[in-house]
């Protein structure tokens, strides 16, 4: 015998009471804990909600009880789980909207990471069970494994993970390993794995849409589909509108500071903000800050051997590479000479100045004003700048990361180009290898030997002078070396801040023009007393250059230059001092280089103010034999065409807010200059882009490409 029951006989009998109140005592304790903990933050606390693992806990909690009491009523049956769902997705959505607003200022950073989640899982809630819960595992699995990867990167080059890299991996994941030598079967198995993974998503999501459409639930259920269709639209647009905001957020705030300006300022972002916002955010830098190099629309040809043959026989004379006095190839030394500049030419001044390193002498070879692209800090630019010689400029907000954004895919730079005419290259820091990636950044530069101040016996080094650092090069070099060298010494002696050291009442012998302000000149005379240092270190390597040359039949090229103006004059880094009163010009890049060599008559140059990316092309004329043999040969070409402003202004907006920000005033000739050299520069193979891979060697290593430049269209970077 069958018995059937009328629907509402189950809501009948004495448990069932019971179970009603139970249910909503549940449900009422669920809804406290997702409502109280802020309201009480609000209305207790300082006007803002709290964010912390409590109330991360207490919401998880308050939802599993809020569920456990729909699911004891009897009513349960009547209730629809799509629609609690839906109501959940609201509810996160509204949550992780309003999550920004409600949080105190300090820790609005610290928000982004919660939010996002709470999109996602407001999303997933709106997905069939076998969908949704895959999605939120993928997603989870993502976040873990580009976290790791980041933090991988950082051990290795300081710098988090960024969009750029992820594209330059997605277009060629050869190139990517091979730069952080990686073996090829960790890449093979990172790619099965990724398309296992995107497999498994694409199969999983059309099989549960299948099992819908298939049941017919479509069919009787469109209303609430469109529902949900609705509320995951505006789900994904509030998320990407969130996204956006945080963005400018972040790049407003981080400009103000400085507080990318280093690697590990951006490196703490990252982890504040989360691995997928960061990303967010570097793709917007990319997109707002991208360098013309990774253009795709260029469609204009290099220039052609005999332009840039005219070009570099305006500026370096190969006659006497003919000559028997100078068939030996001359030493070479690049002396950066950190926060250092003319004051001369930057300030108003009366009284003498030491001009050791500013005027002509006996061996100058060229002497004169240098353009660099950084203001204050930075020396990393000027580095690569002159190492390379290509303009940071070119590759937008990666160019201020030079040593751990772009050094992983340099090909060819000075040092390897040396290196290949026999040459001996070496790197002497006054700090530690591990200061800004240099150590590693040098090593793709191509030089073989990088000593840094543990390694010449000075533990960290910042507080040597300039003089001692000649001497720790001069040491460890010899009196007689036994071949050609090539070495980059920097020098550290004037580096910012440049505290006043004198008692009041002072009498400074330089002054100040316009101002009686005994900071200030005190401030001035301190920069000088550096200035004395690094000007005697100069003159001291020039003596040993000399000395070698007598032993050794060799003759020698120094050249020296200021990596950039200091904070202390330029008015950043935070410092209260105003100089700009007393300043003879407004440029904040404008420094000095000069160049000494016993090999006479090489050089004509330069009448005006120069770039640094000119500097490896103009060292490389005392070793070139012929016009088609010097290195980046296209520096001399461009610049002849455009002078020091080839770059278009405003490629140099990104992090540094203190760069000048001028109007493009080039002519016509130079913009199309400009456009067929951005083409020369991509395929003299000198930076390996998303499209390009390094050769091999036999053993299966990277080797390093030929000095001379590749053929063909070179394909551009991301």
């Amino acid at each position: 015998m069958s018995i059937t029951l009328h629907p509402m006989s189950r809501y009948s009998g004495p448990g069932a009471m019971g179970r009603i109140v139970a249910s909503l005592c549940l449900c009422l304790l669920g809804l406290c804990m997702l409502v109280v903990p802020p309201v009480a933050d609000l209305v207790t606390g300082s006007g803002h909600v709290a964010i912390g693992y409590k109330q991360v806990i207490a919401g998880l909690v308050g939802l599993g009880v809020l569920a456990s009491g729909v699911a004891l009523s009897p009513h349960a049956g009547r209730v629809r789980l799509r629609y609690l769902a839906l109501l959940g997705a609201v509810y996160l959505a509204g949550c992780a909207a309003a999550l920004p607003e409600l949080v105190p200022k300090d820790q609005s950073l610290l928000v982004p990471t919660w939010a996002l989640l709470g999109y996602v899982v407001a999303a997933c809630l709106l997905l069939p069970l076998r969908a949704g819960v895959p999605i939120f595992l993928g997603v989870l699995g993502l976040d873990t494994v580009l976290h790791w990867i980041s933090e991988v990167k950082v051990s290795m080059t300081d710098l988090p993970l960024t969009m750029l890299d992820i594209k330059i991996a997605t277009a060629n994941p050869g190139g990517l390993w091979n730069a952080l030598s990686l073996p090829d079967w960790t890449r093979y198995l990172a790619v099965a794995a990724g398309l296992m993974a995107l497999l498994a998503l694409v199969v999983g999501a059309g099989s549960a849409i299948h099992r819908f459409v298939s049941s017919g639930r479509l069919r009787r259920s469109w209303r609430g589909a469109l529902v949900r269709l609705l509320v995951a639209c505006f789900i994904g647009l509030s998320a990407a509108s969130y996204l956006r905001s945080v963005c400018a957020e972040v790049a407003a705030e981080v400009t103000a500071e400085d507080s990318t300006w280093e690697p590990a300022g951006a490196t703490s972002l990252s982890r504040k903000i989360g691995i997928l916002p960061f990303l967010a955010y570097s793709y917007l830098l990319e997109s707002t800050a991208t360098g013309d190099y990774y253009r795709d629309d260029l469609g204009t040809n290099a220039p052609g051997p005999d332009e840039i043959r005219d070009a570099v026989l305006q500026y370096v004379n190969f006659e006497p590479a003919r000559s028997r006095a100078s068939h030996a190839l001359p030493n070479i030394v690049i002396l950066l000479a950190e926060s250092t500049f003319d004051p001369r030419a930057v300030l108003r001044l009366t009284g003498d100045v030491n001009t050791g390193l500013f005027v002509r002498n006996e061996r100058t070879a060229a002497v004169g004003p240098l353009i660099v692209n950084t203001v204050g800090g930075g020396t990393w630019i000027s580095e690569f700048e002159t190492i390379v010689g290509l303009d940071s400029r070119l590759f937008g907000y990666s160019g201020y990361y030079t040593h751990s954004s772009l050094a992983l895919f340099i090909e060819r730079s000075l040092a390897t180009y040396l290196r290949e005419k026999g040459y001996r290259t070496s790197a002497f820091f006054p700090h530690r290898g591990d200061f800004y990636n240099a150590r590693r950044a040098y090593e793709h530069y191509g030089f073989e030997r990088i000593f840094d101040s543990v390694d010449l016996g000075r533990d960290t080094g910042w507080r040597q002078t300039d003089v001692e650092v000649v001497n720790d090069f001069t040491k460890v070099m010899g009196p007689t070396p036994d071949a050609p060298f090539f070495s980059y010494v920097l020098l550290i002696e004037n580096h910012f801040p440049h505290p006043c050291m004198s008692p009041k009442g002072y009498e400074f012998p330089v002054r100040l023009v316009g101002t009686d302000d005994f900071q200030s000149n005190c401030v001035l005379h301190e920069y000088l007393r550096r200035l004395d240092s690094t000007t005697a270190a100069f003159e001291s390597l020039t003596d040993y250059l000399a000395g070698v040359e007598k032993k050794t039949g060799r003759p020698f090229v120094l050249a020296v230059f200021g990596d950039h103006q200091p904070h202390t004059f330029a008015g950043t880094g935070g410092v209260q001092d105003d100089f700009s009163p007393v300043r003879r010009t407004a440029a904040k890049n404008l420094t000095f280089f000069h160049i000494e060599s016993t090999v006479k008559g090489r050089l004509h140059c330069c009448a005006t103010p120069v770039p640094a990316t000119l500097l490896p092309s103009l060292l490389s004329g005392y070793v070139a034999e012929r016009p088609e043999d010097v290195y980046l040969g296209l520096n001399l070409w461009l610049f002849q065409q455009c002078g020091v402003d080839a770059v278009p202004a405003g490629q140099s907006d990104g992090l540094q807010a203190a760069m000048p920000q001028v109007a493009d005033h080039r002519s016509d000739a130079c913009r199309s200059a400009y456009v067929r050299a951005l083409t020369g520069y991509r395929n003299a193979g000198i930076f390996r882009s998303a499209g390009e891979s390094p050769p091999r060697e036999p053993d299966g290593s990277a080797a390093r490409v030929s000095a001379q430049p590749r053929t063909g269209n070179g394909s551009p970077g991301s």
